[in-house]
């Protein structure tokens, strides 16, 4: 009997160690980056991504900006703006949300905020 409890909560700690919005949308997302330039270089947070067109992961517990240069034109840059992600509310029905919502859609993972877009037209200033 003793070792059927210990399975049960081994279980609920193991459930609970999942956030929604991270178990529901993940803790990243690909974004797909796009100048009208072909010969435009793109970079996300100084990393250099691809030249014309470009994807990257982005981790939602990061923050992020995306430059594209061209030689001679003056470079662009362009911020990635989040917002809440309501799916992070349903860690109230598994724990009140002290660990789903605080510990790991927050803090982990950051999965508690959704990128407002993940498709960007970038060009630089000629």
């Amino acid at each position: 009997m003793l070792k059927v409890i210990k399975g049960i909560v081994a279980g609920a700690i193991l459930l609970s160690l999942t956030g929604c919005a991270a178990m529901f949308n993940g803790a990243s997302e690909q974004a797909f980056i796009r100048s009208n330039d072909s010969d435009a270089k793109i970079y996300v947070n100084e990393a250099y991504v691809g030249k014309g067109n470009a994807v990257a992961v982005l981790k939602k517990k990061e923050n992020y900006t995306i430059r594209v240069e061209k030689e001679g034109c003056s470079s662009t840059t362009y911020p990635v703006s989040k917002s809440f992600d309501a799916t992070t509310l349903l860690g109230i029905l598994i724990d009140f949300g002290v660990v789903t919502i605080l510990l790991v859609d927050g803090l982990a993972t950051g999965a508690w905020q959704n990128f407002d877009q993940t498709s960007f037209i970038v060009d630089p200033n000629c």
